[in-house]
């Protein structure tokens, strides 16, 4: 094979391979927006979806998806605003209705402030000026409320059910314990619930965690269409 010949050669390969390039991407950036379009309206958030390393080419070929990663960040999740998530969706294959999912699993992280604007909606406005903090030792949120944020609430949230139920610990007023009975004067004694049924993907919570940060929930889904 002469020199030139060589280089036609080299350069027709260079070319089929900057084009099969150029229509990966092309088909990995609309699948991506067509994947993040059905998502998007339910968390009024922007979102990244990511397929891992194999061509989306090939996958869109075998109308399947082994790993579908999608995360957004400031997301809306029923009471909370402001949540940060990361979700994986395993063996996702195109049909009829939509799209099937074998399983799912969802880590949603709740800052601070998120929880702040969450502990107003659920006491309706009582602690509309508080601040949360957190105690991942205790598990514990709690709560600052009143002057300089004297006040402090502790709650406990356990999974209950398909939710979160945020059980009422210690109430202080600086360094003194509010009795039990006149804490529920002031506060209610029923504990506050989040109610997480009748989720995307079947999802149904499985963890939830106090960390130094806020709050992570934890939610997996078995077999699910998502339609549309």
């Amino acid at each position: 094979m002469s020199r030139r010949t060589r280089l036609v050669a080299l350069a027709a390969a260079g070319a089929v391979l900057a084009v099969g390039g150029i229509a990966e991407a092309v088909a990995r950036h609309y699948t991506a927006d067509r994947f993040a379009d059905r998502m998007e309206r339910r968390l009024h958030t922007g979102l990244d979806v990511g397929f891992g390393p194999t061509p989306v080419t090939l996958q869109l070929a075998r109308g399947s998806f082994p790993r579908v990663e999608v995360t957004g960040e400031d997301a809306t999740f029923r009471r909370f605003s402001g949540v940060d998530l990361h979700a994986e969706l395993a063996d996702v294959v195109r049909t009829g209705e939509g799209l099937s999912v074998r399983d799912s699993r969802v880590s949603a992280e709740l800052a601070d402030a998120a929880l702040a604007d969450a502990v107003r909606t659920m006491t309706g406005g009582a602690l509309g000026g508080a601040a949360v903090t957190t105690d991942p030792a205790a598990h514990e949120l709690v709560v600052h409320a009143g002057p300089a944020g004297r006040i402090t609430i502790g709650f406990r949230p356990v999974l209950h059910e398909d939710g979160i139920r945020f059980e009422r610990t210690a109430v202080r007023i600086g360094d003194r314990v509010v009795p039990d009975s006149l804490a529920a004067q002031l506060l209610g004694d029923t504990p506050q619930e989040l109610d997480l049924s009748g989720l995307p993907l079947g999802l149904a919570p499985e963890r939830v965690a106090v960390t130094s940060d806020g709050l992570r929930l934890e939610l997996t889904g078995g077999p699910a269409t998502v339609k549309g």
